[in-house]
């Protein structure tokens, strides 16, 4: 038995990770509305899609990989010897990546995969990964491996903060936000993913509001963990990134925290200003 780890893009994970433990990614797109496409991290990097879509007249659109693009990659790793793929999706509330892959595994014959929906995204969606490859090492068979993401994803979450609600309205990635939409003048969304999909939490006054309202949010979650893995996800404001990893640090020192950034499929959705806190009940290794 040989397992292989596959993934999307979004996980944003180092790409010393991905280098180290071969993992396999396939990436989402992003296209402008002159119909320049390109491929997140390999074609284009967040701090030039930030500062294309600042130019931008409208918002970029995003696609996921074609079922084609899984299906070579099931292909090339039964040929590279693997058995059995860990394979680890962006949720499925707001991509369509874990069903096209989903659906790929069937047309691929003598090689098993074992898809697992993550109903989260970016780094947190990287912790599974991390988590899979660290039970891989362990010696670990992929049914008990997906019975472990499983039982993490139920101690598992994160709450957003955006400048606005703009992009993620027009690209249909939030839920149940309508209420907002004409009383959001000088306030500041905070967000949550619920079963997979982004929703309304709470608005307040000020960013700086916004930012103490995350971190509350998370720390009330986590209170009575005893293992935790924290995860500061930054936008193109890095300022506020580090603002709460420190808070983190103060609060929960004995915590481990990962410190990513937005890569620009998920930075496409959220807008300028976005930024995110992540946890789960887990000792994540990241090395």
């Amino acid at each position: 038995m040989k397992i292989a780890v596959l993934s999307d893009s979004t996980s944003y994970l180092p790409q010393e990770i991905i280098n180290k433990y071969q993992i396999e990614i396939a990436p989402l797109s992003v296209t402008f509305e002159n119909g320049e496409n390109y491929i997140e991290n390999e074609t284009l990097f967040a701090p030039e899609f930030y500062q294309r879509m600042h130019a931008e007249k409208t918002i970029p659109t995003t696609s996921q990989p074609a079922i084609g693009e899984f299906i070579k990659r099931y292909e090339k790793l039964r040929e590279e010897g693997y058995t059995d793929v860990i394979a680890i999706f962006i949720s499925s509330g707001i991509s369509g990546c874990y069903q096209t892959a989903t659906q790929a595994a069937e047309m691929v014959d003598g090689i098993n995969v074992y898809a697992f929906d993550t109903k989260l995204a970016a780094m947190v969606e990287g912790g599974y990964i991390l988590r899979a490859i660290e039970m891989i090492e362990g010696g670990y068979r992929p049914a008990e491996i997906i019975d472990e993401l499983c039982a993490m994803r139920e101690d598992t979450g994160a709450f957003l903060m955006v400048d606005d609600l703009k992009n993620l309205q027009k690209s249909g990635r939030i839920t149940g936000a309508q209420a907002w939409l004409g009383t959001l003048l000088r306030m500041k969304p905070v967000l949550k993913f619920e079963d997979g999909l982004i929703v309304p939490e709470e608005k307040v006054r000020t960013k700086k509001r916004a930012l103490k309202t995350v971190v509350k949010k998370v720390l009330d979650r986590v209170k009575d963990y005893e293992e935790l893995t924290l995860f500061v996800i930054s936008g193109d404001v890095e300022e506020d990134g580090k603002w709460i990893y420190k808070q983190a640090k103060k609060e929960r020192p004995d915590a481990h925290i990962i410190y990513s950034n937005f890569g620009p499929v998920i930075a496409a959705h959220l807008g300028s200003g976005g930024i995110g806190f992540g946890y789960t009940a887990r000792k994540i290794k990241d090395n």
